[in-house]
């Protein structure tokens, strides 16, 4: 590994040097491609457009932030940042030093890259949405994917540059990455995400109530596995959180270290949305679709960004002082939040409607 995080921390010196003019657009690719911006953002919003596409995109996200955080304590890898000040590879007088940003100061292991999972999920994610819009629409064009499908190579491989040109990842970790997201989103789509195949295909012969305890029953299990995770390092004598205490000893800007970027906070954040997931999604969400006449999206709009603010609202007011209660008011907020968005918010918004469906 050593001589392969060598040949990485190389690879991120050419990046560095080369792209030095290009640490803007870098900035706004690592916000835009960061798993909690798709599951505080960009999930409410789909919300408001397409209620069975923000369900597969919660779920995709979801797991895969799941497993990623899995995988770090799995792999334990270290970041590029850090490693070039800890390891014995260099002389002192060889050692690089690798240029540090305020979105460098990531403290969980290194592989894989969550980032690049994120986006290559997203990409397809909307790849296989377009596709279906267009069918169900009966609008046929072949150009479409010789747009969106550049577009889509183009975002992966800027999201790889920029998670190395801030020294948080090498190179083989967002290859990793991207992989594991090219595969979540079709093989998560076709089993469950879209109320056409719960209806004709696996649960034909299954209520909804079964599906749903099956569902949780998931969730749980995934929630296990973390938890016998986290407790199998430390039976090993090795310490979960040992990445933390890293990225504080060398990061230059201690400030801009988050809760965020830990394992422990992405474990919680993903179990309680696919818990979230699991009791609200059923093939009653499909009564919202992109399709949908008898609905106001100026009410879905307005309900949409209210609930946005008054769930950062409530994250920012969480004491810090227990860690256990922190993560506790974490859990619980964030397992509310998918039946907030997919199932009062469509209510809401097909409320001024009601009365006409009746009266057809």
């Amino acid at each position: 590994m050593e001589q392969l995080y060598a040949l990485g921390v190389s690879c991120i010196e050419f990046i560095q040097n080369w792209f030095s003019e290009y640490d803007g657009y870098f900035e706004t690719i690592n916000n835009l491609s960061n798993p909690q911006y798709a599951h505080e953002i960009l999930f409410p919003l789909m919300s408001i457009v397409d209620s069975v596409f923000a369900a597969q995109l919660l779920l995709c996200i979801s797991f895969g932030s799941w497993l990623n955080a899995v995988m770090k304590w799995w792999l334990l890898e270290d970041r590029p940042y850090w490693w070039v000040r800890t390891t014995n590879f260099y002389t002192e007088a060889q050692r690089p030093r690798l240029m540090q940003t305020h979105q460098t100061c990531e403290t969980g292991p290194g592989s894989p890259s969550g980032h690049s999972a994120t986006i290559a999920t997203l990409m397809l994610l909307v790849i296989m949405w377009l596709q279906h819009v267009m069918n169900d629409r009966k609008y046929y064009v072949s150009w479409w994917r010789y747009v969106v499908y550049p577009l889509t190579g183009a975002a992966i491989l800027s999201v790889m540059f920029a998670r190395m040109f801030v020294a948080t990842h090498f190179p083989h970790q967002v290859v990793l990455g991207a992989f594991i997201g090219s595969f979540l989103a079709p093989a998560l789509c076709i089993y469950v995400s879209d109320p056409y195949i719960w209806q004709y295909g696996f649960y034909t012969n299954y209520k909804v109530s079964k599906a749903i305890a099956w569902h949780v029953f998931s969730a749980v299990v995934m929630i296990a596995i973390g938890v016998l995770t986290y407790y199998s390092l430390k039976l090993c004598g090795l310490d979960p959180m040992w990445t933390v205490k890293l990225a504080f000893r060398w990061c230059e800007y201690p400030e801009n270290i988050h809760v965020s970027t830990t394992p422990m906070f992405a474990l919680v954040q993903s179990t309680a949305s696919l818990c979230g997931w699991a009791l609200c999604v059923t093939p009653a969400i499909a009564k919202y679709r992109h399709y949908t006449k008898n609905r106001s999206l100026l009410i879905s709009s307005f309900c949409t960004i209210a609930i946005v603010y008054f769930i950062k609202q409530l994250q920012s007011n969480i004491s810090k002082e227990s860690a256990f209660h922190f993560y506790i008011a974490n859990f619980v907020i964030t397992a509310v939040t998918p039946a907030l968005f997919l199932r009062l918010v469509p209510v809401v918004a097909m409320w001024p409607f009601s009365g006409k469906e009746k009266a057809e």
